[in-house]
């Protein structure tokens, strides 16, 4: 996975143009955040054959074994105001799976927000990251984790995840998914609100599924019905029937019937 095999082909007008790659790094998005602030372009991209330190949503790690997985992160200047972010996050998880999608014919879903699912799997998992004032947003910096050729797992997780590999029953392109990735992101980038969710939501393996709302003031189940503009879950809660709106930076959403 090199950034000539990546860039070979990517035809992108900005979106992954400039590709800083590491052998071995703590964490892709720690070093985009540093690149953003020395000014770095609106599509680039950082990435690694391995992070030593890589992390998920709400203070999880992410294991990146070296030559098995693909950790990358994309440095984004929107113009849009730091309430419209939580945006870019659905935005980022649909060209994900259409990415993966795309290169390995896999039945790839989004588990909400941005948890890439297939076969009832976690193989991807994101962390949004922003720099801004309350009036404007000076960068995001999209971070990625695939899992790709990994056999094996974790105790911890092994029954909730897997990679592309294992789930196509071939060894998948590290430089083909980056690329494709790429390809997608730009293309969903301009998409209008509607038409972009309307397609996160037909990629949605929570929206019209029984879950379970996991949060600090306690926990509750319900059905998910649908997205917000902004980006929130709307889950119709059990016990009194009522929509409640479920903020992903507050709240941890797991399927009732498995991790999807």
């Amino acid at each position: 996975m090199t950034r000539e095999q990546i860039q070979s082909g990517l035809g992108t007008q900005w979106a992954g143009q400039d590709i800083v790659y590491f052998k071995e790094i703590d964490s892709t998005n720690r070093y985009a955040k540093k690149l953003a602030g020395q000014g770095a372009a609106h599509g680039t991209m950082v990435l690694a054959d391995t992070q030593t330190a890589g992390r998920g949503r709400r203070g999880h790690s992410w294991i990146s074994p070296a030559g098995s997985s693909i950790s990358m992160t994309l440095i984004l200047r929107p113009d849009v105001p730091p309430a419209q972010v939580a945006k870019i996050s659905l935005l980022t998880a649909l060209a994900t799976a259409n990415a993966i999608r795309r290169v390995t014919g896999l039945d790839v879903r989004i588990k909400w927000p941005n948890d890439i699912v297939a076969g009832g799997r976690k193989v991807c998992g994101m962390l949004m990251e922003m720099d801004a004032t309350p009036e404007k947003v000076a960068s995001v910096v999209a971070g990625v984790g695939i899992n790709v050729h990994q056999t094996q797992f974790p105790e911890e997780i092994a029954h909730s995840a897997s990679s592309l590999d294992l789930l196509a029953g071939r060894r998948i392109s590290r430089a083909d998914i980056v690329r494709a990735f790429l390809q997608e992101f730009e293309q969903a980038w301009v998409l209008g609100d509607e038409a972009m969710m309307r397609a996160y939501c037909a990629r949605s393996a929570t929206i019209g599924q029984r879950v379970q709302v996991i949060g600090l003031n306690g926990t509750y189940t319900g059905t998910a019905e649908g997205v917000t503009d902004s980006g929130s879950l709307l889950v119709r809660a059990d016990e009194d029937g009522g929509v409640r709106e479920v903020l992903a930076a507050d709240v941890s959403v797991r399927g009732i019937m498995g991790y999807a």
